[in-house]
């Protein structure tokens, strides 16, 4: 049984699903965006809908009071009018009075309520227009806010499944180094980079600590059975740097993105509020482009220390 397994094609299928992951994420921003210039017109327009309706609905109070007040009146005057002839010059005369006195309220009534329906329509024919705007600004953002989901659901799956692989690929490569350096069991299992990756508050530093042991711990084999000859005098080691800038990038692209969302979806009012969203999807891209760049250099370069243990396995 071999004790250095050749794991170079986890690292290429890793870097595949780098690039599948980061087109998706790149889709998944500018599917943000198109939903961001909606929500801004929703925000925006949103008072003054408010208002319209506020109008439309303080409209619409009166004309019950007045729709009331002239059936009351006109009521009272069909009584009147149809009351039994009045037997003296008195009674005559207090019922013609009662009758022009009803009959002229019920003109000021009818005339209020001309007036309250006529500021009816004009609040309705302000109000209309903007409901039906606003109706159909509300179902493209939510049909916007739906795409953008699925989207990034699936960027979330697509980044998962990738993330299982590059645990794979550090377990696989841990197997190697317990199996030529005894001394390694006592530190990280193969089990750890799973964890590492996986495990909520552990996964924003533990996966750079095992990568980098991984590739300390190769580097040392290497040079400890000479395969690799370095002068240590005039070489600079940077990986450490490399790998810090990379897991940097990593953390600060999701930690924008992060944000955006909160902005966008769990706070009143559109993004631009608090920064320009664009601008900060901008950001995001450029910085997960790099960190996958970075990513994509030290994986490759693992891989060729991978394929140098495999070739000279009969050394250890």
């Amino acid at each position: 049984m071999k004790k250095i397994t050749d794991n170079t094609f986890l690292g290429k299928l890793t870097l595949l699903l780098n690039v599948v992951v980061l087109v998706l994420f790149v889709i998944s921003t500018l599917s943000l965006l198109k939903f961001d210039k909606i929500n801004v017109a929703v925000v925006n327009d949103r008072d003054a809908y408010e208002k319209a309706y506020e109008n439309f609905v303080m409209a619409q109070h009166p004309l019950r009071q007045d729709s009331a007040e002239v059936a009351y009146y006109t009521n009272k005057l069909d009584s009147l009018r149809t009351k039994a002839v009045a037997n003296t010059r008195d009674e005559k005369k207090s019922l013609a009075d009662m009758i022009n006195l009803t009959t002229e309220t019920l003109k000021e009534k009818t005339k209020i309520q001309e007036k309250d329906q006529k500021a009816l329509q004009e609040a309705e024919a302000t109000y209309l227009p903007l409901k039906d705007a606003w109706d159909a600004k509300n179902a493209d953002r939510d049909a916007a806010k739906r795409g953008f989901w699925v989207l990034a659901c699936i960027t979330a799956i697509a980044f998962l499944i990738k993330t299982f692989f590059f645990a794979r690929w550090d377990s696989k490569n841990l197997r190697n180094l317990h199996n030529i350096s005894p001394w390694m069991k006592d530190g990280y299992s193969v089990a750890s980079p799973y964890i590492a990756w996986f495990v909520p508050i552990i996964n924003l530093i533990k996966p750079l600590s095992i990568f980098k042991e991984i590739w300390d711990e190769s580097d040392y084999a290497l040079e400890n059975k000479e395969i690799v000859k370095v002068d240590k005098d005039n070489t600079v080691d940077n990986s450490g740097l490399y790998m810090g800038i990379w897991w940097g990038l990593l953390l600060i692209s999701c930690w924008i993105m992060n944000l955006i969302l909160f902005f966008t979806f769990f706070r009143e009012g559109a993004f631009f509020v608090k920064a320009n969203h664009s601008t900060m999807v901008i950001v995001a891209i450029v910085i997960m482009v790099l960190a996958m760049l970075m990513e994509a250099m030290l994986i490759s370069q693992y891989n060729k220390k991978n394929k140098l243990l495999v070739a000279n396995e009969d050394k250890f």
